[in-house]
């Protein structure tokens, strides 16, 4: 069968986009609440010695490391969300159709913090998935067979394709890591609380089919498991498959060594079962972890005065990390300019409309 030219182009286009898939580098998101921990890990796993800096909005850094006996040294890209749920939708910068491939979220939750542990997991979880989705989208209006060929490849790889709770699971559709940190402060809770962090944090990890690791930064054995498993991920270095499932010690669980069997009922759920209205096991086990940690705040729109406490948080012009003596003094000069402009102007106007209340003019 004789082919057009316009036909071996495709053929050509579509292999060279299937050979620049194969070879597409890892990227990293590091994601998760204010001051958890996410900078420390990064370090960590790069092996910078630093002190960690508050992270401003989004941030981007590499990693390069030689593995093995290869001469080329493996690349990894990392970003980093600032800012906890308030940034979310930068997301969106992260995630394209070159990174997907290769693409791992590290969501990290303060596990000593579970009154914004949930709001943060689910705020984050869903930017994430909805940029995913919108870039498979435009995959389908385009109709590239080979796109979807390789996503459909992707999915059948990760190792909850053939566990046996797969019906009742839902696989987040990126590779996901979940970190708990400052598992220090974690272990000064109630046990009872502890319960029902950990068990709800291991439901969650096992319906998304993700990882789980508690951590401490003041705790370097930890520390290094985290860089392991890490660095597997960037660098393709050894595995740790490393299992710790007690409650009453970190917990280490790598995707796909959990069941639901294991982890059993929410806790207190004979408590909470007269008032649960859910339909599906996600929407019980938030009930329960909701009604025993209230999040401190609902999803929907912010109030105006929330939004304002939003921006003057991460606002850089006011942060004293960044404080430039010149820029600080013309800014507070164009500041002042600013405002007598609007004094100016509010009061020309009350002038105009007391011209117009005395001629006895109406405007219309």
């Amino acid at each position: 069968m004789t082919q057009s030219v316009w036909d071996i182009a495709i053929q050509q286009n579509s292999s060279k986009q299937e050979l620049e898939i194969a070879k597409c580098e890892p990227t990293l998101l590091f994601a998760g609440n204010r001051r958890s921990g996410k900078t420390t890990i990064i370090h960590r796993l790069l092996e910078k010695d630093d002190k960690p800096k508050p992270t401003l909005a989004l941030e981007y850094s590499y990693g390069r490391k030689a593995v093995g006996a290869f001469p080329v040294k493996s690349v990894v890209h990392i970003w980093e969300l600032g800012g906890g749920t308030s940034l979310a939708d930068l997301v969106d910068m992260t995630i394209s159709t070159n990174s997907m491939w290769n693409f791992h979220m590290v969501l990290v939750l303060d596990i000593s913090n579970p009154h914004e542990l949930w709001k943060t997991m689910d705020t984050l979880l869903d930017a994430a998935k909805r940029r995913y989705e919108q870039i498979v989208n435009r995959v389908n209006q385009r109709n590239l067979s080979h796109i979807r060929k390789k996503l459909r490849e992707l999915a059948l790889k990760r190792s909850s394709v053939n566990h046996p709770d797969i019906e009742v699971m839902d696989p987040f559709p990126l590779p996901l890591i979940i970190i708990g940190s400052k598992y220090d402060l974690f272990a000064c809770l109630q046990s009872e609380q502890q319960k029902v962090i950990c068990k709800t944090l291991r439901f969650l990890s096992h319906y998304y089919s993700a990882s789980l690791y508690f951590i401490s930064s003041r705790e370097e054995s930890l520390m290094k498991k985290i860089k392991t498993v890490l660095s597997h991920v960037a660098f393709g270095t050894a595995e740790s498959r490393f299992v710790q499932m007690e409650l009453n010690k970190p917990l280490a669980i790598p995707e796909g060594t959990d069941s639901f069997s294991s982890i059993g009922a929410p806790p207190n759920i004979e408590m909470e079962v007269g008032r649960l209205t859910s339909k599906t096991p996600l929407e019980m086990w938030k009930a329960v972890f909701c009604a025993k940690f209230p999040q401190t705040s609902e999803s929907g729109p912010l109030c105006v005065s929330t939004v304002s406490q939003l921006c003057a948080t991460v606002d850089p012009a006011k942060d004293p990390q960044y404080a430039e003596p010149l820029v600080d003094a013309a800014r507070l000069a164009k500041d002042e300019e600013l405002e007598r402009t609007q004094r100016r102007n509010e009061r020309r106007m009350r002038e105009l409309l007391q011209q117009v209340s005395d001629e006895g003019l109406l405007i219309v």
